[in-house]
C-alpha cells in the first residue's frame, strides 16, 4: 500500500474515533455548562485547567509525538527489534521521571503561575484564591497525559492509531461520570477531581495495546542512551513551534482574565466548537502523516513532497467548508448545545460571537498542524520555532489593536503592559471575541512563512494543485451558504420560549442540509483527494478495524 493511501487510511481511523472523542467531549461542555454556566466558578476553573492543559497539547499532540516517532521508527526499521523495545524502556522511564518533576513544580508554583496567567483574577474577592485551589488538583492531570503521549509515540510508529485515538474518548467519559457523581458535593472541586480521575483511566487504557504490540512497560535507566539525547534534542524546540497556537490561546486567557466576567468562559465554550472539525481531521490527519513523512523524509524526497502536497490538499477539502459552516451554524450550535441550566442567552451570544472568530483561523490552523510535522520529519526543528515566534508576536500586537482597554486593574507586569498598550494602540474594542480573531491572524501568518520556507527547502512542491484543490472546496462551500441561511435565518435562536427540541431540529436540518450540498458538490467537482477519501471509506467498510485490507 502506497504512503499516500496508508495516510488516508489511517487518518480516518483516527478521525472516525476523534468524531467519537469530540461528541462525548461536547457532551462533557453541556454538562459542565449546564451545573456551572459563565460564571465565577467557571472562569476559575478554566483558567485551572488551561494551564495543564497547555502542557497537554504541546506533549499529546505536538512535542513528544513528534519527536519520539522518528527516533523510534529508526530503531524498529534498522532492527532489531530487542534493541527496539529498549528504547521504549528507557524513553518511558525517563518520561516518567520528566513529567513527575514538571508536576510537583506546577503543584508549588501553581500561585505565581496562575496569577501570571489571570492576573484580572485578584479583583474579584477569592476568584484568584480559587483558581490557585483548582489549579493544584489539576495539575498532576499533567503526568497522565504526557504517558498517554509516550505510548502514542511507541503505538504510532508500530502503525498502531485504534488506542491511542480512543483514549481521549475514556477521559470524557470519565469526566462526564465523575461531574455528575462528585459536582453534587463538592462544587467546582467535584469538577477538577474527575478531570484528575480521567486522566489515570486514559493513561490505564493504553496499557493492553502496548503489551499487545509486545512494547515491554517495565523501567530502564540509561539516561545516557542515544535515544534520549535525539529525543530531548529534538523535543526542546519542537515544543514551542508546535504549540505557537496554544501559546495563543494562554495568552488570551491572561487578557480575558481582565475583561468583564465570563469572558475566560466564552473563550473556552467557543474553543470546543472550533476544536471540533479541527480535532477530528486535522489532528487525525497530522497524527497519521507523521510516520509517513518520517518514511519517506529518509528514502524518497520526491515521495515526501507528494505526500505532503497531498496532506494539504486533504486540509483544504476539509477544512474550508467547515470553518464556512462554523461562521454560519455558530448561533445554533451553542443555543443548542450550551443554552441552558446556568447558561444564560447572554452567554450564548458571547459565545457565538467568539465561534465565529475562531472559524476565521480553522483553516490556518489545520494546514499548520500538517506542515509542522513535515519539518520536524526533515529534521528541521529551527523553522517551525521562528516562524512560531513571529506569529506569537503578531498575536499579541493583534490583540492590542483588537480587544479594547480592560475591565479589571493588572494585578500582574505583564498584564499592566498589555493594558497599557491596548489603551494607547487599540483600534477596536471586540473584547473577547477580538481575542479569538487574534489567534486565528497569527495562525495565518504561521502559515504563511512556514509555506515560503517549505517553498524554498522544496522547489519541486506541487504549490499549483494546492491552490487549485483550495478552489473546488470554496465552490462547493458557497453553494451551501444560501441553504444554510435559508433555515438558519427561520429562529431566533436565544429565544428561551423556543423549545429546545424545536432548536435541535432546525440546527440538525441546517447542518445537515449543508454538509449534504457541499459533499454533493465535491463530489462533482471531483479531485485526487475526494478519490482517496472514497477509497479510504470502502477501505473502512470491506477491511478490518486495524489495518487496511
Amino acid at each position: 500500500m502506497s504512503e499516500k493511501r496508508h495516510m488516508a487510511y489511517a487518518a480516518g481511523v483516527v478521525g472516525a474515533l476523534t468524531v467519537v472523542s469530540r461528541i462525548t467531549g461536547l457532551i462533557r461542555d453541556v454538562v459542565v455548562g449546564y451545573l456551572f454556566g459563565a460564571g465565577t466558578a467557571a472562569d476559575a476553573f478554566f483558567v485551572a485547567y488551561r494551564i495543564p492543559n497547555l502542557l497537554r497539547r504541546l506533549v499529546a499532540e505536538g512535542a513528544a509525538t513528534a519527536a519520539y516517532i522518528p527516533v523510534f521508527s529508526g530503531y524498529v526499521v534498522r532492527g532489531p527489534r530487542a534493541e527496539a523495545e529498549r528504547v521504549a524502556r528507557i524513553l518511558f522511564t525517563m518520561t516518567a521521571l520528566v513529567l513527575a518533576v514538571v508536576t510537583l513544580v506546577g503543584i508549588l508554583l501553581a500561585g505565581p503561575i496562575v496569577a501570571t496567567f489571570a492576573p484580572g483574577f485578584a479583583a474579584v474577592p477569592g476568584k484568584l484564591e480559587l483558581a490557585i485551589r483548582l489549579t493544584r488538583v489539576v495539575f498532576p492531570y499533567v503526568f497522565c497525559i504526557g504517558m498517554v503521549a509516550a505510548a502514542t509515540g511507541a503505538l504510532n510508529t508500530l502503525r498502531e492509531f485504534a488506542a491511542p485515538a480512543s483514549s481521549p474518548v475514556v477521559m470524557n467519559a470519565v469526566t462526564i461520570a465523575g461531574t455528575l457523581a462528585l459536582a453534587p458535593w463538592l462544587g467546582i472541586y467535584g469538577l477538577a477531581l474527575a478531570v484528575l480521575l480521567a486522566g489515570v483511566a486514559q493513561m490505564l487504557s493504553q496499557l493492553p495495546a502496548l503489551r499487545r504490540h509486545g512494547v515491554p512497560l517495565t523501567p530502564c535507566w540509561e539516561p545516557r542512551h542515544p535515544a534520549v539525547a535525539r529525543v530531548g534534542g529534538l523535543m526542546l524546540p519542537t515544543v514551542f513551534g508546535s504549540a505557537v497556537y496554544q501559546i495563543n490561546v494562554l495568552m488570551s486567557t491572561l487578557f480575558a482574565s481582565l475583561l468583564p466576567a465570563g469572558s475566560v468562559a466564552f473563550l473556552w465554550y467557543a474553543e470546543r466548537l472550533f476544536e471540533f472539525p479541527l480535532g477530528v481531521f486535522a489532528v487525525a490527519l497530522s497524527t497519521a502523516a507523521l510516520p509517513s513523512f518520517a518514511s519517506l523524509a529518509e528514502r524518497d524526497l520526491a515521495g515526501f513532497r507528494e505526500t505532503v502536497g497531498f496532506a494539504l490538499r486533504l486540509v483544504n477539502l476539509v477544512a474550508i467548508p467547515a470553518a464556512i459552516g462554523l461562521v454560519l451554524t455558530a448561533e445554533p450550535l451553542v443555543s443548542v448545545l450550551f443554552l441552558r441550566g446556568q447558561f444564560t442567552a447572554a452567554d450564548a451570544a458571547a459565545t457565538a460571537r467568539a465561534v465565529r472568530c475562531y472559524a476565521v483561523g480553522l483553516w490556518s490552523v489545520a494546514s499548520v498542524r500538517v506542515l509542522v510535522p513535515a519539518f520536524y520529519a526533515l529534521q528541521d526543528t529551527v523553522t517551525p520555532v521562528w516562524t512560531a515566534a513571529v506569529a506569537f508576536a503578531a498575536n499579541l500586537a493583534f490583540v492590542v489593536v483588537l480587544v479594547g482597554p480592560p475591565s479589571a486593574t493588572p494585578a500582574s507586569a505583564l498584564g499592566g503592559a498589555m493594558a497599557a498598550l491596548a489603551g494607547r494602540f487599540g483600534m477596536l474594542a471586540l473584547r473577547h471575541a477580538g481575542l479569538a480573531l487574534a489567534t486565528s491572524l497569527a495562525a495565518t501568518v504561521n502559515l504563511g512563512l512556514l509555506v515560503a520556507c517549505l517553498g524554498r527547502r522544496s522547489s519541486g512542491f506541487g504549490w499549483g494543485a494546492w491552490l487549485v484543490s483550495a478552489a473546488r472546496p470554496l465552490l462547493a462551500s458557497a453553494a451551501m451558504v444560501p441553504v444554510v441561511l435559508g433555515v438558519t435565518r427561520r429562529l431566533d435562536w436565544f429565544d428561551p420560549r423556543v423549545p429546545w427540541s424545536v432548536r435541535a431540529c432546525w440546527m440538525t436540518l441546517a447542518v445537515g442540509a449543508g454538509a449534504a450540498v457541499c459533499a454533493a458538490a465535491l463530489n462533482v467537482l471531483g479531485g485526487a483527494e475526494v478519490v482517496a477519501i472514497r477509497r479510504a471509506v470502502r477501505a473502512r467498510l470491506h477491511g478490518p478495524w486495524g489495518s487496511p485490507s
